[in-house]
């Protein structure tokens, strides 16, 4: 597994034809990505996805299903890995109907356990993308707690992000550490402050280029080497009216500063 990749998302306007995607990919070669993580859009076939991947020397280390889908899709979703050659599926957050309460989560927790069952017969695991909002506590535990402690740790993994670990009000390494047998995937989001506003508690926490914003790299890379993390992920949901692919080179040559394989 080549270590350092890309989620798409932070790219996303540069793949909504086909032509750009085909070119999207080769400037994501150029630049020095061989891992990517791609969501095949309904409209395309995988296959030909395959075909522009292999074309620029790129794998797609993972598939994606939203999550209220897996159970009606677990026949593409194995067709779509074996496709790419991947074991992993990621996968979006609980619906907020659910994310109300305890028992919503356990709710939930069982749904997933469920619906994956097909996919670990295929020894394919979930990977649960979360966000800030699974930090809400319910008595001693947070809702990704919860997810955590009622899911099969065999097939149910997470996908954490540096980003929302730490909005979520968590010191990220201690978070890993204490998940560390449940992951094999990173996403590296790195979490800035605009400028102040008007007012002193106007202070907005921002996305940013990895290593531009204020998390302590030094000491998540060295945690993720010492667990022989699969995948590290950059990923940046806004860019707010800067290029993309600056933003992208910015976070590559970074990561590249702490000798990760590419």
């Amino acid at each position: 597994m080549n270590k350092l990749s890309l989620q798409m998302y932070t790219l996303r306007e540069y793949t909504k034809t086909w032509e750009d995607f085909n070119n999207t990919i080769g400037r994501l070669s150029e630049i020095g990505f061989k891992t990517l993580q791609y969501d095949v859009p309904a409209a395309y076939d995988a296959k030909e996805v395959k075909r522009v991947f292999d074309e620029y020397g790129v794998v797609n280390d993972s598939v994606f299903c939203p999550v209220m889908d897996i159970e009606d899709n677990t026949k593409k979703i194995i067709s779509e890995c074996e496709v790419f050659n991947t074991k992993y599926v990621r996968t979006s957050a609980i619906v907020s109907g659910l994310a109300k309460s305890a028992s919503g989560y356990k709710c939930f927790a069982h749904y997933l356990n469920e619906a994956c069952e097909e996919l670990k017969k295929h020894d394919i695991k979930l990977l649960y993308h979360f966000h800030a909002f699974e930090f809400c506590r319910f008595g001693d535990n947070t809702g990704i707690d919860i997810i955590l402690n009622e899911t099969d740790p065999e097939v149910i993994q997470i996908l954490p992000d540096t980003h929302w670990i730490h909005k979520g009000g968590m010191n990220v390494v201690k978070f890993l550490d204490r998940y560390k047998d449940r992951f094999d995937y990173i996403h590296l989001k790195d979490l800035g402050i605009a400028p102040r506003g008007d007012t002193w508690e106007s202070g907005t926490v921002v996305f940013a280029p990895v290593g531009e914003g204020n998390l302590d790299w030094t000491e998540i890379i060295e945690f993720c080497k010492n667990n022989n993390i699969k995948s590290y992920a950059i990923e940046q949901d806004n860019c707010y009216g800067r290029d993309e692919f600056d933003c992208v080179i910015s976070s590559y040559n970074y990561m590249k500063k702490f000798g990760l394989e590419n």
